[in-house]
């Protein structure tokens, strides 16, 4: 087999490690969370790119026929051994710190290889003058130094502390992940073997590449199982800090409304009640065009807002226990108006925007009635939102059959009457009909407050 053949096989190998190398840095890159493992993993490809570059150049840069030559290959002859100590020592680095991970290294392994690599480049710096590691004859070909050995014992000596470690700490990972780091002892070094008994056979760079894409492989699922994890337990601590955030505005919301501390939880009970009456509309298929699961989950939020404008009514009216003066009546409804204003003003600071335009109609509208004699705007039918509509019905529900201060409660029956009543008139039709298809249910979530107690929120 003729020369050029051989090196142009040799180039195509290493450009074929090359392409590994880059594809793996990349993507290691891209990784959204990257311990120091991972980008001593990546140290360890980006050298290996350039080691492979400068082994390129080494097998099309021998003879006299151009000039560039003549420099080019002594440059890349001294940078092919100089990248490839630092794979060795960033691969070794990587190795350490992931072990790091679930144990605690003696650091003494870091500053052995640190010293070995050190000693490596005092050889290399030395051998364009005494010919340690490579020389180049005076035709510009390149041909082992004298002392060659000594480069591969070095490398022999920093593979073995690679392997000790993999021996040492292999219990503290998983399987998978041993053969990773194993395959980085077997394919190169196998790869070296070869190549020192074939001289002119270029295999280092495909070996590395190889035991990287199989190292990278193994890292990659590790970094996915970490951060399934980690979204596990951010979404855990989001759900908790969402518990603690909806208990505040519903202790809030009832504070606002009542303006005393026993007055209880009406709006843990609407906001539950909310949730179960649509999600059964949903599951019938009734008004399929807007209550989606998202729907549902924006206006179960929202719902605890309803009657924060009552903030700006005076205590003797809303803890007046007879009838409400006409005046008095018409401040009482400025609550929806202005429950509206204050949700658009604050809930931008930490709410989408679907969801502040929701909480928003919510505490506006959930006081029209189906036949426009509502307020604040007099909406008719359909033109009161679905989300105000259905909390109409509940609202008035959970008055009727709770405490107030004006007011003994009403029996489940007679509250389901009124509501059957105002089917047409008061409520819209079609979601009186399910409500009171549910009727178990509602008050199922109605009994669980019925002490009017606020523990447990």
């Amino acid at each position: 087999m003729s020369k050029d053949v051989i090196n142009a096989a040799n180039v195509s190998l290493d450009v074929c490690s090359i392409i590994i190398c880059l594809i793996i840095a990349f993507s290691i890159s891209y990784f959204k969370k990257k311990d120091e493992s991972a980008k001593w993993f990546l140290f360890t490809n980006i050298a290996a790119i350039f080691y492979g570059i400068t082994d390129i150049f080494m097998w099309i840069s021998e003879g006299t026929d151009a000039a560039w030559k003549l420099v080019a290959l002594p440059l890349s002859s001294f940078l092919y051994y100089f990248t490839g100590i630092f794979i060795i020592y960033f691969y070794i680095g990587y190795v350490i710190r992931y072990y790091q991970k679930d144990t605690k290294i003696n650091k003494g392994y870091s500053y052995f290889s640190l010293g070995i690599s050190i000693l490596y480049m005092i050889l290399l710096i030395l051998t364009p003058f005494l010919g340690i590691y490579y020389t180049i004859a005076p035709d510009n070909t390149y041909h082992r130094g004298s002392w060659f050995m000594i480069l591969v014992g070095i490398e022999v000596v920093l593979y073995l502390e690679a392997l000790f470690l993999i021996l040492k700490y292999h219990k503290n990972v998983q399987n998978l992940e041993n053969i990773g780091f194993a395959s980085f002892i077997f394919f190169p070094f196998i790869s070296h073997i070869i190549q020192i008994a074939n001289f002119g056979v270029a295999l280092i760079s495909i070996g590395l590449a190889i035991s990287f894409l199989i190292i990278f492989i193994n890292l990659n699922q590790k970094m996915n199982q970490e951060l399934e994890i980690s979204n596990k337990l951010y979404n855990e601590k989001r759900i908790q800090t969402l518990e603690h955030q909806k208990n505040s505005v519903y202790y809030f919301t009832n504070l606002i409304e009542n303006r005393k501390l026993e007055s209880g939880v009406h709006e843990m009970r609407v906001t539950n009640m909310v949730k179960v009456f649509a999600d059964a509309c949903a599951r019938k298929g009734i008004y399929r065009d807007v209550l989606s699961e998202k729907y549902i989950e924006l206006l179960v939020d929202a719902i605890p807002f309803h009657d924060i404008g009552k903030i700006y009514i005076p205590d003797y009216i809303l803890n007046k226990p007879g009838k409400l003066t006409e005046e008095e009546f018409i401040t009482i409804q400025t609550h929806a108006e202005n429950g509206a204003k204050i949700v658009s003003d604050i809930l931008p600071l930490t709410n989408n925007r679907d969801q502040v335009r929701l909480t928003a109609q919510i505490c506006r509208s959930h006081h029209e009635r189906w036949n426009g004699k509502g307020y604040p705007e007099h909406l008719r039918e359909k033109d009161i939102p679905l989300g105000a509509r259905i909390m109409a019905i509940v609202d008035v529900f959970e008055a009727l059959v709770n405490y107030r201060c004006y007011k003994n409660p009403s029996s489940y029956d007679e509250a389901f009457d009124i509501i059957k009543k105002g089917a047409g008139v008061e409520f819209d039709p079609v979601l009186v009909e399910e409500f009171l298809a549910i009727k178990d249910k509602i008050i199922e979530e109605n009994e669980k407050y019925k002490d009017n107690s606020i523990e447990g929120l």
